[in-house]
């Protein structure tokens, strides 16, 4: 469907396709250059950049009378060489009347052209070498589907056709971007927005004006979500003093203060969000579970680095001489997170103000199994499965609260004395399904006569009880390890062992007052299984004693 507009802002619209920026010598009253430059003097870490300017004339430098001259792109590189902050300029590959898809074209085909010294330069080395671009390409694309009578200024265009137009506008500028990091990663990246250049003309014409605008600014800033990217806007700031920054009606582009405002535009952006500190400037070299080793480059300054000072967020942590570059911090927590920054200090006690800062996490142990993170008896079953007394399952878990089977207390028991595979068969018919390992375990154990059957039934999936596993381990203890356990009656009994027999008792008693068992209110809960966590924690306790 096609509309027509006999309108004389339309015909000037499709010439904004084609805007330029006039040349402005003048540094941005707005712009921190003196700050910067005071910071220069003192030490830094501060790097200058490498700029690249892409795109159509805003770029290109196209002037109030149709001249290329002095664009945007100049004047953003004039206030950062004032700064101090400028280490190269090119604005070879910037040509007016570029769309997105030239500049693709160019990426595509690696463009030759030649640079302000005259020298031929590929746009992939361009690319490498820079650390800043500003692109500024778009609206020529919508151009394509917009007709202009040139006696009558009637505007004609395909509304559908326009809006898809718009939608690949944003798709080309994203597969810009992705081809220009996927040649420099780490090259940040800024998206120009469009500005009305006719705000003078008729209002009832201003709505469709400032919605065909809002469109392509909407691609453009949709584009400039991906990382390493932002954009611009210039309509408001430019829209502030029409007078002033588009005072000839016939003519689209700028005023020499209509580049002032345009470029500050860039240069407030380029301040906050380029990396202006190198990411290799401070870093941490070598991260342990309770230490890290920080790395950093050094600071420039006009005298000599006296010292540098590290700091673990506002605590100053050390300090070494302006000749070492390298500092480590020890009993840092495990799996936590710390925030560094350093402060380079001069021969005359000028510190920097710009310091570069690092985040590091140090390493988590990762636990044995996957299911005792945060168990009461975590560090105990690591002891358990470090000295072979437990496996886990194939799962990668532990079970901790899993009752402990007879033929796993058999198996425990036979690992934590490292007895040798006994010779003797074991008298049972219900192991035969069990791993030979396991079978072994028993036969071990029966052998040594810590285990017993029942008319020939091992039972060996049957828990063993708190009280049983507790009286086994006492007896392995003050027998077959021969530890000095004491033997009297002077520990109290839990109050919940009922009638259980002296020896049980006087075990159970005696391990509780050495802090080997936890009571409960002073209770046992003798006839509870045996978990395999509990299991863990007696025999590490008690093994630790008795190998003294």
């Amino acid at each position: 469907m096609e509309k027509k507009f006999i309108c004389n802002l339309f015909a000037m619209f499709a010439l904004v396709l084609y805007v330029g920026l006039a040349p402005l010598q003048i540094v941005s009253a707005n712009t921190p250059v003196s700050e910067s430059t005071a910071e220069l003097a003192a030490p830094t870490w501060v790097a200058s950049a490498s700029y690249l300017a892409l795109g159509d004339s805003l770029a290109a430098g196209m002037d109030h009378l149709g001249e290329i001259g002095d664009g945007y792109a100049d004047f953003l590189a004039d206030t950062m060489d004032a700064a101090g902050l400028l280490n190269s300029y090119n604005k070879a590959f910037a040509v007016p009347g570029y769309t997105t898809k030239d500049v693709l074209k160019d990426l595509e085909e690696n463009a030759t052209r030649e640079d302000a010294d005259g020298k031929t330069i590929r746009l992939h080395d361009a690319i490498a070498n820079a650390s800043l671009i500003t692109i500024s390409a778009g609206a020529n694309d919508v151009l394509a589907h917009v007709k202009i009578d040139p006696t009558t200024f009637a505007l004609t265009y395909d509304e559908e056709a326009l809006q898809q137009e718009i939608q690949q506008v944003g798709i080309n500028l994203m597969k810009i971007i992705t081809a220009i990091h996927t040649i420099n990663p780490d090259a940040q990246v800024y998206l120009m927005g469009y500005y009305n250049p006719y705000p003078h003309l008729p209002e009832e014409i201003q709505p469709l004006l400032t919605q065909l605008l809002a469109g392509v600014n909407k691609a453009i800033e949709t584009a400039a979500q991906l990382p390493n990217v932002d954009w611009v806007e210039t309509a408001d700031v430019v829209a502030k003093d029409v007078k002033s920054n588009l005072p000839n009606p016939q003519n689209i582009h700028l005023s020499p203060e209509g580049y002032q405002v345009v470029a500050e535009q860039f240069w407030n952006k380029v301040q906050a969000d380029y990396p202006w500190i190198p990411v290799d400037a401070f870093v941490a070299d070598e991260v342990t579970t309770d230490s890290v080793t920080l790395v950093w480059k050094a600071a420039t300054t006009e005298g000599q680095i006296e010292t540098y000072d590290i700091y673990l967020g506002e605590e100053k942590i050390g300090s070494v001489e302006g000749d070492v570059f390298t500092f480590t911090i020890g009993e840092l927590e495990e799996g936590q997170s710390y925030a560094f920054f350093i402060v380079a200090v001069d021969e005359n006690g000028t510190s920097s103000e710009e310091s570069p800062s690092v985040t590091v996490k140090t390493e988590a142990i990762e636990p044995l199994f996957t299911d005792i993170k945060g168990h009461w008896a975590e560090k105990a079953i690591g002891q358990a499965a470090s000295l072979g007394i437990f496996n886990g399952y194939t799962d990668g878990s532990f079970k901790p609260d899993n009752g402990l089977t007879r033929a796993q207390a058999a198996s425990v028991f036979v690992r934590a004395l490292n007895l040798p595979a006994a010779n003797v068969a074991a008298p049972f018919n219900d192991i035969g399904d069990y791993a030979a390992e396991t079978q072994a375990d028993i036969q071990t154990a029966f052998a040594h006569g810590f285990i017993k059957g029942d008319n020939g039934h091992f039972k060996p999936t049957e828990n063993v009880t708190r009280a049983q596993f507790a009286l086994m381990v006492w007896r392995v203890a003050t027998a077959e390890l021969g530890g000095d356990m004491p033997t009297s009656n002077t520990f109290t009994a839990p109050a919940d062992m009922g009638d259980y027999d002296a020896e049980t008792v006087q075990a159970i008693a005696t391990m509780s007052g050495l802090g080997f068992i936890s009571l409960e209110d002073g209770a046992f809960h003798p006839t509870e299984p045996a978990t395999r966590a509990f299991a863990a924690s007696l025999l590490t306790k008690l093994l630790s004693v008795t190998n003294q």
